[in-house]
Parts: structure tokens; sequence; C-alpha cells
């Protein structure tokens, strides 16, 4: 039987990439634009998820080392914030404005 090999990924890159686009999902999920507004949630949704699984990837592979699990769980935190910010949003957009805006985005108001 062969022994299972070692994941040579460095777990900094996906900490990495986990901060980057939650950074960029915090930006998306907080601005909706009054145009191409299905494109900008798709890729609100999209980047916010590569985000929280990248994150987890680099939890998963990091072992003991503390700067990458730490790099990590804030892009993962980062991304969160911005998916709730994101359906918060779509929410009020799909609700047609039953919903309360947020208050940072005083322009959704019906």
């Amino acid at each position: 039987m062969a022994s299972r090999t070692r994941d040579h990924e460095p777990p900094a890159a996906p900490a990495a990439v986990a901060v980057v686009l939650g950074a960029v999902t915090l930006y998306l999920g907080a601005v909706i634009p009054a145009e191409a507004t299905v494109r900008h949630m798709v890729l609100c949704a999209v980047f916010g998820i590569v985000a929280v699984l990248s994150g987890w990837r680099a939890i998963a592979i990091a072992g003991r080392r503390r700067g990458p699990r730490a790099w990590a769980w804030v892009g993962v935190a980062i991304a969160a914030v911005g998916l709730v910010s994101f359906g918060w949003q779509a929410l009020v957009i799909a609700t047609g404005g039953a919903v309360p805006p947020p208050p940072w985005a005083p322009y959704l108001t019906p």
C-alpha cells in the first residue's frame, strides 16, 4: 500500500487569495450599482464563495503555522461580511423595498 502523499501547496497562497477576494467581495457587497446589477451580484457571489473556500483550504493545510491561519481567518471574515451585506441588499431589491435598506445604501430606498 502506498502512503498518502503530503500536500505541497503553501498555505499562504490560498490565504492571500481569501484576503484579496474577501476585500473585493466586501466592496461589491456594499456598493450595488444602478446599471449591470445582475452581473455585479453574480460577481459578488462568486468572489465571496471562492474567498471562503480558499480560506477554508488554507486553514486545512496550514497545520501549526499561525500566519497563514490568521490571514485565512481574516479573509473568511471579510468575505462573510461582504456576503452578508450583499445578501441584505439583494433581499431589499428582491422584495421591492419591503425589507428596510441597509444604512450604508440610502439610494436603495423605494
